[in-house]
């Protein structure tokens, strides 16, 4: 964001840019997932098309085995934002986070479904699409609207083993940003974002991953 101020949040290349920081930081979490990235025993890829077989999606990142077409994807992340309206907003993104988990699992039991919810707590955050220049908006209280989306995804059940129910997720991260569309952007550490320890802290994110990948996939064989 702070390298093209004015660019909208939600485009691809933002998200592109998340998830190789993502990448970055699941190889510092992770000495399994560093070494099979680095042997080609596991590969990445940004905006991936994942297959079942009845239906396909495409995915912010994945990490997978195999070669295409035959891809066999064993971690992956969704990368949504929430930068106003929050009400409506939040709704369907806690929705499209199901939607996604339930067709990752569909694609692979055992896959490490992840995603990343970047919210906005700026009251004056302006979007850039032409149509909404000049849009004034409602003003609300952000530090109770911005509670209230955290609460939302705090509640959300995380998925520990395979068995358990396809459409939730495994780990899930939400980051609080305070960007007005214009100006440089702000990382938002304090309440309401969420605190170091909590489910969605991105530390928690990273760790889940870490500890599944080594549960799942670096069994030593038998």
């Amino acid at each position: 964001m702070n390298q093209h101020p004015g660019f909208n949040p939600r485009a691809q290349q933002n998200s592109n840019a998340l998830s190789g920081f993502v990448v970055a930081d699941l190889c510092a979490a992770s000495p399994s997932i560093q070494i099979g990235l680095a042997s080609g025993l596991l590969h990445e890829k940004k905006n991936a098309e994942v297959y079942t077989k009845v239906a396909n999606r495409n995915v912010d990142l994945i990490l997978h085995t195999g070669t295409a077409p035959v891809i066999s994807v064993v971690t992956s992340v969704e990368n949504k934002s929430i930068m106003a309206a929050h009400g409506k907003a939040r709704k369907n993104r806690y929705g499209d986070l199901i939607a996604y988990s339930n067709h990752m699992h569909n694609h692979r039991r055992d896959c490490i479904a992840a995603g990343i919810v970047i919210v906005n707590i700026s009251p004056t955050y302006e979007n850039p699409d032409p149509f909404a220049k000049g849009m004034v908006r409602a003003k609300f209280d952000m530090q109770k609207v911005v509670a209230a989306t955290v609460k939302l995804f705090a509640g959300m059940p995380l998925r520990d083993d395979p068995d358990e129910p396809s459409d939730q997720p495994e780990a899930l991260a939400v980051i609080v940003v305070d960007y007005d569309g214009g100006n440089p952007s702000k990382l938002v550490t304090e309440l309401p974002a969420p605190q170091l320890g909590e489910s969605i802290h991105y530390g928690s994110f990273l760790k889940r991953i870490a500890i599944l990948y080594e549960k799942r996939f670096n069994q030593p064989a038998q």
